[in-house]
């Protein structure tokens, strides 16, 4: 049988773990009444017990009207999904009926050692956005758990995450196979990851797209004193295991939430940034860049354009060379030869290679100016051999660049051969 994550499990193997399980679930009732009575001092909540086994419900309700660094949480039921719909698996949804989902693990694998010990899972009801979370005091009990956030999230129109594609999900759906609950199939629901958007918007400005990082330099919401840093909560859960510690169990609870809100926060921050008009002046979160390749690569030229005008225009450093290099290419490919020459021939200051060979292979191919196209060759190879451009293999950029130069030359040499014969005719 095999195992997502990568590993395999026999029937005997499955049936050990499944005693494993019931033994834990006979011999620690007691222990966990007390662990219980702890942490519902600590976090308001309540315990639910079924016949999978039992889990603590912590629930919390924060108006619309909570701001959560500069935005409302409300303003996503406002959100602009014209440019963010691209960023959707499966289909689009209504951000305001999502299912806001964030995990707490016992570790980074997706392997059969691996579980959800906590589920946090954020809807908009009302005028509230209420955040469940869903604990497991012990791993007896993770049947509960999945039947239970199982049942929350098909109340949804669709999950958000914040790199939920690549771990929260498929970790969900291999412990839901392992538990008889295959048919859930979390994967396959319309999905938001909010990883993948924040990278494309702001990886150009910012050190780093972790959550964390987007929270102190993109949203200003600081994290709480007593938050608890994401690589202690593994062995926070394995101390409440172990003895029953449910301060530690409490701050993750609290790390948990705040993840949500950010999230929230973070995809009406991305919202606003891409409704901005690419004709309008850029706001501080709005790369030119970023937003000009999403409009680029949906065929919405005039705007595409726009935006790496206004890059060109207001850019620094090497958003504003990108601009022009990515602004250039579209007009070549729209025919409009001189204007992209034009700008070739402004960014021959720069560090970057590419303006030197695309304005020769224009003087070559469509001006015929071979004279002109020699001179920015050897340009180039000045400017390659001094280190004052930049390229990936110098070695084989010079080569390329001589193989150029020895063309442009013998072009030259029949031209100048072509135009003795006429002047002795």
């Amino acid at each position: 049988m095999r195992i997502l994550g990568g590993s395999y499990m026999d029937i005997g193997e499955i049936l050990q773990r499944r005693a494993l399980i019931q033994k834990r679930q006979i011999s620690g009732p007691q222990r966990r009444r007390v662990q219980a009575a702890l942490l519902e001092r600590l976090v308001p909540g309540q315990w639910v017990e079924s016949d999978l086994g039992r889990c603590f419900v912590a629930e919390q309700a924060f108006p619309l009207t909570h701001r959560h660094g500069d935005l409302a949480l409300g303003q996503i039921a406002a959100a602009d999904m014209s440019l963010l719909g691209r960023f959707f698996r499966n289909e689009p949804f209504d951000l305001a009926q999502a299912a806001w989902i964030d995990t707490e693990t016992t570790g980074l694998g997706r392997g059969a050692g691996t579980y959800c010990f906590l589920v946090g899972i954020g809807q908009i009801e009302a005028e509230h956005l209420v955040v469940r979370q869903y604990f497991m005091p012990d791993y007896g009990d993770e049947p509960c758990l999945l039947d239970l956030i199982i049942n929350r999230i098909a109340c949804g129109a669709g999950l958000v995450s914040f790199n939920g594609i690549g771990f929260d999900v498929p970790l969900l759906d291999a412990r839901c196979v392992l538990n008889g609950h295959g048919h859930a199939s979390l994967g396959q629901r319309p999905h938001l990851d909010l990883l993948p958007v924040a990278r494309r918007l702001w990886r150009r400005m910012l050190d780093s797209c972790a959550l964390v990082a987007l929270e102190r330099d993109l949203l200003d919401v600081p994290r709480p004193g007593d938050d608890v840093p994401g690589y202690l909560i593994p062995s926070i859960y394995q101390d409440y295991i172990r003895n029953g510690e449910t301060e530690g169990i409490a701050r993750v609870m609290l790390h948990n939430r705040f993840d949500i809100l950010s999230m929230v926060t973070l995809a009406t921050r991305a919202a606003h940034v891409l409704a901005e008009s690419a004709h309008a002046t850029p706001g501080p979160y709005r790369d030119p860049v970023a937003i000009g390749r999403l409009y680029e690569n949906e065929g919405q030229v005039d705007e595409a354009l726009a935006a790496y005008r206004q890059g060109l225009r207001s850019g620094r450093g090497a958003a504003r060379e990108e601009c022009g290099q990515r602004l250039a290419m579209m007009l070549k490919r729209m025919g409009h030869w001189q204007k992209a020459a034009t700008l070739w021939e402004e960014a021959l200051d720069g560090s970057s290679l590419h303006p030197f060979v695309e304005l020769a292979k224009y003087l070559e191919h469509q001006r015929r100016d071979y004279e002109q196209a020699r001179a920015v060759v050897l340009r180039a190879l000045g400017g390659v051999r001094q280190g004052r451009l930049r390229c990936p293999s110098p070695a084989t950029t010079l080569g390329e660049l001589a193989h150029r130069l020895a063309r442009l030359e013998r072009r030259i040499e029949a031209q100048t051969g072509t135009m003795e014969e006429k002047d002795v005719r």
